[in-house]
């Protein structure tokens, strides 16, 4: 989770990353992390191109299955 960016290429400040990962880690503690599949969907809807799993993998926290735990 060191290298989550809210919005590509606009990193937050260490003090608001810090934060954000807190934030993050405990959502994904409470309910699981998404799977690839929602993450594509996602980018498709806002029309982004797809920068490929290990990338979303390296910048997400990614489940095997949906919302597993």
């Amino acid at each position: 989770m060191s290298d989550y960016e809210p919005q590509p290429g606009i990193p937050l400040g260490p003090e608001q990353k810090a934060v954000a990962d807190r934030i993050l880690a405990g959502l994904v503690a409470d309910r699981g992390a998404p799977s690839l599949d929602h993450y594509r969907r996602v980018y498709a809807t806002q029309g982004l191109p797809w920068p490929g799993d290990e990338q979303i993998r390296r910048l997400y926290p990614v489940a095997d299955t949906a919302f597993s735990r």
